[in-house]
């Protein structure tokens, strides 16, 4: 017998064992590589800023990143290994999704908008972009699901195109007018072309300055406001108030009270009209024969359901504009008595009472417009 034998037969078994060694520690080797990739792709798929799902061919999640879990407010327990239309209860079961995993997968991506109202984040504008890659390993194939939350962005779109829009419809509103009252202007100038064999020029250009005065006013509040329709009364009254205060400067204190009313445009630049016409004859006429420096104007201007009640008074000598309807519809034909009448009752629709306690107290009486489809009368008609 070959006493070599047993030694062959050891060293057989010692190279089939430093063989396993080998294998062992090269597969673990490959093992630690592999795990070192995967630890590395889902590095990289975590650092991706926008939600991103990797699936395989059947549509299951493999992997997903923290972004992905924290806009859908979902775990990895619901979400690996399941299908991505009908995990955690269909939660992107859903037209949008189908459509966009019926589209031919290629390495370029498939996009579509999605805006919906989910069960755990509520309403939001969505981007998804789906795009294929093929593995050369084994021929696998993976496709990479995006989606972007631009709620903020399409809001803020909308706010946009809300602020536009808005500026554009008031920049039309403003320019018409604009055009009505440069219309208003020139009949009134026409109008008052008429007294000139009664009336000084000085005084003739006076009032008419008084009106434009009374239009600016409205404008000007327009243009700080800057809202839509509607005008806070307040401020073109108190512009309006002061212009005529420095144009007399006669020492008439002039004191205001009104509530917290919104007009349209139209209405309010009216209004103004009415105001000036009023409140500039009593600086004229009502303290001529006053006593004293105690000279005063009051206006109240407030709402009572959905009318506006306008009341001016003075502490005169109780004449001026509209003392002759104390006692009969009124034989005044002055150009100012002509424009209250018919700025207050065919323009406004209201009322205009005049009456009598020292002074004179004018109360004029109209409802609030909702919008301004109501076009203003032609000033040459005001005397028709």
């Amino acid at each position: 017998m070959d006493d070599t034998a047993p030694n062959k037969y050891d060293e057989d078994v010692m190279r089939i064992i430093n063989q396993l060694k080998t294998e062992i520690i090269e597969r673990k080797w490959a093992e630690k590589k592999s795990r070192d990739a995967l630890d590395y792709a889902e590095s990289i798929i975590d650092s991706v800023k926008h939600p991103l799902v990797v699936l395989d061919e059947t549509k299951k999640v493999i992997s997903a990143n923290l972004a992905f879990y924290d806009l859908f407010n979902l775990t990895p327990g619901v979400v690996l290994g399941q299908n991505f239309l009908t995990m955690a209860d269909g939660f992107f079961d859903f037209d949008e999704m189908k459509q966009l995993f019926e589209k031919k997968q290629s390495s370029e991506p498939q996009v579509v908008d999605i805006y919906r109202n989910f069960n755990l984040i509520g309403r939001k504008y969505l981007k998804a972009a789906i795009q294929g890659l093929q593995y050369n390993v084994k021929h696998l194939r993976f496709s990479f699901l995006t989606i972007e939350d631009i709620t903020e962005q399409k809001i803020s779109e909308m706010k946009l195109r809300k602020a536009l829009e808005d500026k554009s419809i008031l920049i039309r509103e403003v320019h018409h007018r604009v055009k009505n009252n440069l219309q208003i202007l020139s009949s009134l100038l026409s109008l008052q072309i008429t007294t000139l064999n009664d009336e000084s020029p000085m005084q003739v250009l006076e009032e008419a300055q008084t009106r434009i005065m009374a239009i600016a006013a409205v404008h000007e509040s327009l243009s700080d406001n800057g809202q839509l329709g509607k005008i806070p009364i307040g401020e073109p009254i108190r512009r309006l108030i002061e212009g005529l205060d420095a144009l007399y400067d006669d020492n008439v204190q002039v004191i205001l009270t009104i509530d917290p009313i919104h007009l349209t445009i139209n209405q309010a630049t009216l209004l103004c009209l009415v105001l000036n016409e009023i409140v500039s004859n009593s600086h004229k006429h009502s303290f001529i024969d006053h006593k004293g420096d105690d000279k005063r104007i009051f206006i109240e201007i407030k709402e009572e359901k959905n009318n506006v009640i306008l009341s001016i008074s003075d502490n005169g000598s109780g004449f001026g504009i509209g003392k002759d309807r104390l006692n009969s519809e009124g034989s005044d034909h002055s150009l100012g008595f002509i424009l209250i009448k018919n700025l207050v009752e065919k323009q406004l629709r209201g009322q205009w009472n005049v009456k009598q306690f020292g002074g004179l107290i004018h109360e004029i009486r109209f409802h609030i417009d909702e919008d301004q489809t109501i076009p203003p009368v032609p000033v040459e008609e005001l005397n028709s």
